[in-house]
């Protein structure tokens, strides 16, 4: 009968694992990373042109982020969307775990979303950029003899004299 009990309880505990793995191996959820990343304007783009509609840009990029993050743990996420909002602090950084990890990614992921021609194309261009043939600006001109110093007002010359 103690074989037919191990055996049994073995099988229980495998049964009792099977739902965690499955857990795990469910996508993270973004609902709440996407309604951040929608809202952070400011954080992901800047300040854009006016007449520039920003959700314009933000529905691609924040799709690519999603894209780009959605093999993340649901804590990584998380910590992300948290950072979107600007509620990120040393603190919460530190309680997740290996926060440098999920930056290192973070950075990597919007730096290809931000390459991307989706975005790319929506991307306002720089104010006044140079043209791209247009040379350095030329050094201003030295005084002429920086070390010569400066003639004294000679109170005879009616050009140096000091006014009365």
């Amino acid at each position: 009968m103690s074989r037919f009990a191990l055996a049994a309880l073995m099988a229980a505990s495998v049964l009792f694992a099977m739902p965690a793995a499955q857990a795990q191996d469910t996508p993270a959820d973004l609902t709440g990373f996407n309604q951040s990343c929608a809202a952070a304007e400011v954080f992901l783009l800047g300040e854009v042109p006016a007449g520039t509609d920003p959700t314009t840009i933000l529905t691609p990029l924040c799709g690519c982020l999603a894209t780009g993050f959605s093999e993340l743990p649901q804590a990584d996420i998380d910590i992300l969307a948290i950072d979107l909002r600007g509620e990120g602090t040393e603190e919460l950084h530190a309680a997740h775990g290996n926060y440098q990890a999920v930056e290192d990614k973070a950075r990597e992921v919007l730096n290809t979303c931000y390459a991307s021609p989706e975005v790319m194309a929506l991307m306002p261009p720089p104010e006044n950029p140079p043209p791209a043939d247009a040379e350095a600006p030329a050094e201003p001109a030295a005084p002429a003899d920086p070390a010569a110093p400066a003639d004294p007002a000679d109170p005879a010359d009616p050009a140096t004299a000091p006014a009365q």
